[in-house]
């Protein structure tokens, strides 16, 4: 009876055990538009200049419950360095991600922004699946330089409304999937355009 129920089991935790990687595929690698070495400057309406440097591109590897499977998905991540979003009297620069693209334990593939610049934080609870954002057609868009034919309008989410009520909340971003971050605008009608990339 012991060997029946070794003999059942061993092949049952061998095929529970066995790695199943899930990798970006190219079209999802279309949705990061960055190498992790560029200099981003943005320039608002009000004619401030603020600078993100975009300092690493990583490829990570998560492992969403190692203790029952060694299943594992890919995430490709851009690290920056930029302005503290609060008003200080001395400016610095903090460091943190800008930048996620993963898949997902089920397949899917989705966006994390996380843009902090001076005075201004994009405040977004879920991810952004890319599938939905290819099931609506890109706008055309122009900034003060150039005319961008692929973008995407991004809002915030504030389910309770604590993030509306500070003063650096951004509501929205325009996302260029060839370009990246192109402009995000801030509650009090001031907007940042991405001056040099």
């Amino acid at each position: 009876m012991k060997k029946q129920i070794g003999l059942i089991l061993f092949p049952l935790l061998f095929l529970l055990s066995c790695e199943k990687t899930k990798r970006l595929s190219e079209s999802d690698r279309l949705w990061m538009p960055y190498k992790g070495n560029e200099t981003l400057v943005f320039k608002s309406n009000t004619g401030d200049t603020d600078t993100i440097f975009l300092i690493r591109k990583d490829t990570l590897w998560g492992y969403p419950d190692p203790a029952l499977s060694t299943n594992k998905y890919e995430e490709s991540a851009i690290f920056s360095k930029h302005s503290d979003p609060s008003l200080i009297a001395n400016h610095r620069y903090l460091e943190s991600y800008f930048l996620t693209i993963k898949k997902t334990i089920s397949g899917k593939t989705e966006l994390v922004i996380g843009l902090s610049a001076k005075d201004a934080v994009f405040y977004r609870l879920s991810s952004i699946k890319t599938d939905s954002l290819s099931r609506i057609n890109p706008k055309t868009f122009t900034t003060t330089n150039r005319q961008y034919n692929d973008v995407y309008i991004i809002e915030a989410e504030d389910y309770v409304g604590n993030f509306y009520e500070r003063s650096n909340f951004v509501p929205k971003l325009y996302w260029s999937k060839s370009c990246g971050l192109i402009r995000y605008d801030k509650k009090d009608g001031v907007f940042w355009e991405l001056e040099q990339k």
